[in-house]
């Protein structure tokens, strides 16, 4: 990779420096000299992770939000579920 090389060392984690002089200087992409090329970017399993945590997200606000709305019905005592619709779903969800 361009603007990285190895030192010599006792720890590995001293072992590579980056110099961003020459990284800067240097395109996005190179070729070592086994002819394998070394690149940078966002993977499409990465895009899929960062999808899923925003759909995740959004469905923790809507949540609150029914939580929420939920809670003022109790307090008003509005709030009547259906028995049968309650009975409904725990036999569908296998409870």
């Amino acid at each position: 990779m361009a603007g990285v090389r190895k030192t010599s060392g006792p720890s590995a984690a001293r072992g590579v420096v980056y110099d961003l002089a020459k990284s800067r200087a240097g395109a996005s992409a190179t070729v070592d000299n086994a002819g394998r090329t070394d690149s940078s970017g966002i993977t499409d399993g990465a895009r899929e992770l960062a999808s899923a945590l925003r759909i995740v997200q959004e469905a923790e606000e809507a949540r609150t939000e029914r939580m929420l709305a939920l809670k003022a019905q109790i307090a008003n005592g509005t709030y009547n579920p259906d028995p049968r619709e309650i009975a409904r779903k725990l036999v569908e969800r296998g409870f």
